[in-house]
């Protein structure tokens, strides 16, 4: 399960994100599936909770609305993400420039480590858990998400052959790196988490028009091939893309799934 494209990889993918982070919080389902997270991860009361991979903040700061944290970190590798996440705490949570596979934190430091959509970016993923199994307290939760299949139904695939005709392709997230539930408890269990679960739950996630689809293209990585290209391109495939779009629109609102994967597990130890 590791992803050989070495620090080459990396520095690309850091660049991307550097690339979107100004409008990565405008992705309505990304957010979805952040407060689906925040909401469900187990935080004991004056806890220590680091999210990493954090982008502009949307699970740390969910978590911090809780109320019964009593510290909330965010780390994530693009420093532009962190400007981002910085801008919205108002002191409500911290962030910092950090490498979630060698994270600048003592041992046993957390008693929750979250990372939303994140973890199949990452080069080794079990190497990447096995890091945050070590700066959490015995006993302390891992919780991490990603997307099951489906995600956001016809509308990737119609965007991709879009594109093709323009000889471009979209950047997506690499979810088959974490595929299923087997493969996110395979994950866990290798990294030495223990009491490991992992289900899937259908979020639905209304889109209101072609319009507001087209936003969601512009604001994230699906949209990252319209940064190449001049601005009249840009207008012509939007109108293209739009008439694509319109058939699905017909009877108004468009509902689509974000299977979000939840798995979690425990660092061995503890009470």
């Amino acid at each position: 399960m590791t992803d050989t494209g070495g620090a080459g990889h990396a520095e690309r993918n850091r660049a991307l994100f550097g690339r979107v982070a100004a409008s990565y919080d405008r992705l309505g389902f990304l957010t979805l599936a952040a407060r689906h997270l925040a909401a469900q991860v187990e935080v004991p009361a004056g806890g220590a909770v680091l999210d990493v991979a954090c982008g502009t903040g949307e699970v740390a700061l969910g978590v911090a609305a809780r109320g019964q944290a009593g510290r909330v970190v965010g780390t994530d590798f693009s420093p532009e993400m962190v400007r981002v996440a910085q801008a919205r705490a108002a002191g409500r949570a911290e962030f910092q420039v950090a490498d979630a596979g060698a994270l600048p934190f003592p041992d046993a430091t957390f008693e929750v480590v979250t990372c939303g959509a994140g973890l199949f970016f990452m080069p080794d993923m079990e190497e990447a858990l096995r890091e945050w199994r070590r700066v959490l307290r015995p006993g302390g939760q891992v919780a991490f998400t990603t997307f099951g299949r489906g995600l956001l139904g016809d509308f990737p695939g119609l965007w991709r052959q879009r594109l093709a005709g323009e000889g471009l392709t979209p950047a997506s997230p690499p979810l088959g790196r974490v595929p299923d539930v087997a493969s996110a408890l395979e994950l866990l269990r290798a990294a030495g988490f223990v009491a490991v679960e992992a289900g899937v739950a259908p979020l639905p996630y209304v889109v209101p028009s072609a319009e507001a689809r087209w936003a969601d293209i512009e604001a994230g990585l699906e949209g990252d091939p319209l940064r190449t290209l001049d601005a009249g391109t840009v207008t012509r495939l939007r109108d293209a893309h739009l008439h694509d779009l319109a058939p699905l629109f017909r009877a108004g609102p468009v509902t689509v799934p974000v299977p979000v994967l939840l798995a979690r597990g425990r660092a061995p130890g503890g009470p």
